[in-house]
């Protein structure tokens, strides 16, 4: 199997968000065009209301753009959508996590959203690597805000993908968690 050139391909990426009855037409992404190249670490860098965001959940399938084409990891967002979110995971930059799971409890229902088979879940090896295994049987609501993103960002990599987001990972965690995330 080949691997792709690009994690991320994004071409004349349009996102308008039409007017309402109390706010004007918005652009938030007027002709994007961006590659991202396969094993690279990439900073989407700007200020509010950029469209970084924009950005982002369009990549995940959570907002639907006004032109342009979109791959993830080859896969056309548009053709091959199943596809293309099955090769990507995102950190969200809001914590969503149900707060009477326990974080091993969400890792597996995380895991099998994406059809993840029972023998190939790894939830155990995330919530260890992240630093979280001692807390595996604990609900999510007792988790401390640092403890919560991690939690996260394990849920982004339940289905092994080879693409992963992070909007804003180290909001509201302290220097030392910055450094390992």
């Amino acid at each position: 199997m080949t691997l792709p050139d690009y994690a991320i391909e994004a071409e004349g990426l349009v996102k308008i968000y039409p007017a309402t009855k109390t706010t004007p037409e918005m652009h938030a992404l007027r002709g994007l065009d961006l590659k991202i190249p396969r094993g690279s670490i990439f900073g989407l860098l700007g200020p509010n209301g950029a469209g970084k965001s924009t950005f982002i959940n369009t990549l995940a399938g959570l907002t639907k753009k006004t032109a342009g084409t979109v791959r993830i990891w080859d896969r056309d967002i548009d053709e091959r959508p199943r596809d293309a979110r099955a090769a990507i995971g995102v950190v969200p930059q809001e914590i969503s996590a149900d707060p009477f799971f326990t974080p091993r409890e969400s890792l597996e229902v995380q895991a099998g959203m994406y059809g993840v088979p029972a023998k190939e879940r790894r939830t155990m090896e995330l919530l260890n690597a992240l630093g979280l295994g001692d807390k595996a049987e604990a609900y999510v609501r007792q988790l401390s805000g640092g403890m919560k993103r991690r939690l996260m960002v394990a849920k982004a990599m339940v289905h092994n993908p080879p693409v992963l987001i992070l909007d804003e990972p180290t909001a509201g965690v302290d220097v030392e968690l910055r450094r390992q995330l």
